[in-house]
């Protein structure tokens, strides 16, 4: 499809611009020293006795049955190993009212063999006509809205670092990778296992086989950590096997958050002897693709063979060696389009599967933000390898070691992407890029770690960035974190520090975070991620949601934020953005509202092309809004979210929409559509951007599905159509057909093809 970083306009531009203000105006850097020291002492007052947590409750256990009997996975329960197994039950609701037997009961047994481990699960159900279950397709977006359960391993027993799998009364299945009770979830991880589900006269059951060559584990490890989570979507009810109360934080945006806090799951035990094959996976691959460029009548029609090889190889139970040669990942889905009104650059989540997989030992310094935001920085950033202008880049040859040895996190990754001569493009070199990230754990939560990165161009000098961070957690409400990195660059010296320090706070009914970071003028990632350069940055922000339960009203939110930049070098503020929402509502049926007015203020320190032949003046600015969100429950077969932005902009006025709606037409058909609309008026011009985009996506079975994404940037004049057909004809085996079809269109009805390309792509599981 197009480029993934085609914006409302092709003239903005992203990044910031360097510095307007003479050298001789810069500054002596400030430093935060005084500010760090602060938060030390809040550290140390923390990790005070009276600041500690303990917890009384003993952990809740169950024993794993070992059979040398087959097990057909079919959602039936007619092996005599299900009737001798332990039975676990007792399950405590998070939601709607935590600590509380569940209203739903559930229970579960676990057998294995040497090979396999298994789940049987029923999900008992005092209506069992009213399960929701319409999700069909595997990892989809939507899968969360259906009635699921979800089994969470903590295979290493760290109580840190987990594997999820779950699945919904129809069989669809998700799987996830959990760093750090979820600093980082990889939801793109794609695991080799089975499922099966079916309802009953008196609920619904599943049953899961996991193959332990799927997982990382210790085999002198005698307890894994393990947790069930079962949700009930017309009531939303959300209960676990090991209770998780509200009072070790508020939930995040997603339910999976609370799940994922492993040091408060149960024990499984009985698990030995266990033997998880030679653990070579090798997926070898062929790929034919033709494509067309009408445009250019000289460029015929390109026809394309090709062929590569991803071997994954288990050196020992807990440290994993991946290589990959001549990789393709033309089956990825296309980026989805952004509108940008901003100086600074737009992010887009990384979506290759070689890059997924435990991509999370990679993360570095500050917790992920909050719900859609963008990160501020990362020292290291895996679309900076392959990807170029948004165009693919050749992938000669990459390795990856990751694992645990003993208390020690392990992240080695180099990859190799080959030079492209200029056409088309700019011309890009031959690159080799590595990463080298160690973690030690520190008590049962906390750890301390460094990273590495080195991006080598092979001619000339590169760039290099060392780092260092800590991860304490005294408490199950507390969090503290601080990072230092330097970058190397030739022709850059000096300011080339960046320094963060955080610390985050969570009750039952309050969330509080302050965060402060700094990125001096030459600090550069070139293997990572930097939102905007030169700045420090103060950020706090507080969070009181108390449940009231009155009438449809399950609970109020009010919130405040302050989100303050200043240009580093000049110790001058660049943006501030003050938040307050004194109006939130989350209903008894779980759609929610909520109303801010914000305060901003802009200090160009040089002028701003925001549309072509729109160009703002270098200045301060200040101006008001009033921002609105809302959405329904995503369990209802029709179901819309929305943003509404309306205020002053820039000495002028915007308006800004985002309203997008699906509807489940069948459990085999979802229809999705996004409408983002903005509208300003400036002193300097008028312009709008606006994006379409319509999703539609087909289901013929959890392991076979079709999806259609078009999408519309008005603004951009590109408008394009990526279809996928997947088969997955074996667990971890697939064939790809993709269809592209892009257009320059100054309207959509005056569009013409600037490229159509049809790719099929067949892969193969081979474990000798």
């Amino acid at each position: 499809m197009w480029s993934s970083t085609a914006r409302a306009t092709a003239a903005t531009r992203p990044g910031t611009r360097s510095s307007a203000w003479p050298t001789s105006e810069r500054r002596p850097s400030r430093s935060l020293r005084p500010t760090v020291a602060g938060l030390l002492l809040a550290f140390g007052l923390l990790h005070s006795p009276a600041a500690a947590q303990t917890s009384t409750s003993p952990r809740p256990t169950v024993e794993a049955l070992r059979t040398d009997a087959p097990i057909r996975v079919d959602g039936v329960f007619d092996e005599a190993v299900w009737h001798q197994a332990p039975v676990a039950t007792g399950f405590t609701a998070r939601e709607p009212e935590d600590n509380r037997p569940a209203a739903q009961q559930t229970e579960f047994s676990v057998v294995y063999t040497e090979t396999t481990l298994y789940f049987g699960i029923r999900a008992y159900d005092a209506e069992p006509e009213a399960i929701v279950a319409r999700e069909l397709q595997r990892d989809s977006d939507h899968g969360g809205n259906d009635d699921s359960l979800a089994i969470v391993l903590d295979t290493f027993h760290d109580q840190r670092n987990s594997v999820t799998f779950e699945v919904n009364p129809l069989g669809a299945r998700t799987d996830s990778l959990v760093t750090d009770e979820g600093k980082d979830q990889n939801i793109e991880w794609n695991g080799v296992w089975t499922a099966s589900a079916r309802t009953t006269a008196e609920g619904w059951q599943a049953e899961v086989a996991i193959p332990f060559s799927t997982l990382r584990f210790d085999p002198a490890q005698s307890v894994w950590g393990l947790n069930v989570r079962r949700v009930v979507r017309r009531t939303n009810e959300e209960s676990y096997w090991a209770p998780i109360g509200r009072e070790i934080g508020m939930s995040a945006v997603t339910r999976m958050y609370a799940a994922h806090r492993v040091s408060l799951a149960g024990d499984l035990t009985g698990i030995s002897g266990v033997k998880a094959g030679r653990r070579v996976d090798v997926k070898p691959f062929v790929l034919g693709s033709a494509a067309e460029e009408p445009r250019d009548p000289s460029s015929g029609t390109i026809d394309d063979i090709d062929g590569g090889v991803d071997l994954k190889w288990g050196l020992t139970r807990s440290l994993t060696l991946d290589l990959t040669y001549n990789t393709d990942f033309a089956q990825v889905e296309v980026d989805q389009q952004q509108v940008n009104l901003t100086r600074f650059s737009l992010f887009f989540p990384e979506k290759r599967e070689f890059f997924l997989e435990n991509a999370g030992i990679f993360e570095f310094g500050s917790p992920a933000p909050p719900g859609m935001q963008p990160p501020l920085m990362k020292a290291f950033f895996s679309r900076r390898i392959g990807l170029a202008g948004g165009e693919a880049v050749p992938i000669d040859v990459g390795a990856r070691l990751t694992g645990r040895a003993g208390a020690w996190n392990l992240g080695l990754l180099t990859v190799g992407t080959e030079a492209v001569p200029a056409g088309n493009r700019s011309a890009t070199a031959a690159t080799q890029h590595s990463v080298f990230r160690l973690k030690r754990d520190l008590g049962e939560r906390s750890s301390v770690g460094m990273v590495y990165t080195e991006l080598d161009p092979r001619s000339g000098d590169g760039n290099r960035l060392y780092g260092v961070d800590l991860d304490y957690k005294p408490n199950r409400q507390s969090q503290f974190y601080l990072f230092g990195a330097a970058s190397e660059d030739a022709g850059r010296s000096g300011d080339n520090g960046a320094l963060g320090t955080g610390w985050a706070y969570t009750t039952r009914t309050v969330r509080a975070n302050v965060d402060l970071t700094e990125a001096q003028g030459d600090f550069n990632p070139g293997s990572g991620f930097l939102l905007r350069r030169d700045f420090r940055r103060y950020n706090p922000r507080v969070r009181w949601e108390p449940r009231v339960n009155r009438g449809v009203v399950r609970s109020v939110t009010l919130e405040a934020e302050l989100d303050y930049f200043e240009r580093e070098s000049l110790g001058r503020v660049e943006s501030r953005k003050l938040l307050l929402a004194p109006v939130g509502m989350r209903t008894t049926g779980d759609d929610r509202f909520r109303l801010a007015f914000v305060n901003d203020v802009e200090q160009l320190f040089e002028p701003f092309e925001i549309s072509p032949g729109i160009v703002i003046p270098a200045g301060l600015y200040e101006f008001d809004s009033i921002f609105l969100r809302g959405f329904s429950n995503q369990g209802r077969r029709l179901a819309w979210r929305g943003n509404i932005n309306v205020g002053e902009f820039f000495g002028g006025d915007r308006r800004s929409y985002v309203l997008s709606s699906y509807v489940r037409l069948s459990r085999h058909l979802l229809t999705e559509f996004q409408w983002n609309y903005n509208d300003v008026t400036l002193p300097q011009g008028d312009f709008t951007a606006t994006i379409y985009t319509v999703r539609l996506d087909a289901a013929f079975s959890p392991d076979l599905r079709l999806n259609t994404l078009a999408q519309y940037n008005e603004a951009a004049q590109l408008a394009g159509v990526n279809v996928r057909f997947n088969w997955i004809y074996k667990p971890g085996a697939n064939l790809f057909v993709v269809y592209n079809h892009n257009w320059a269109a100054s309207t959509f009805s005056a569009r013409e093809t600037a490229r159509r390309e049809l790719i099929v792509k067949f892969n193969y599981l081979w474990q000798p």
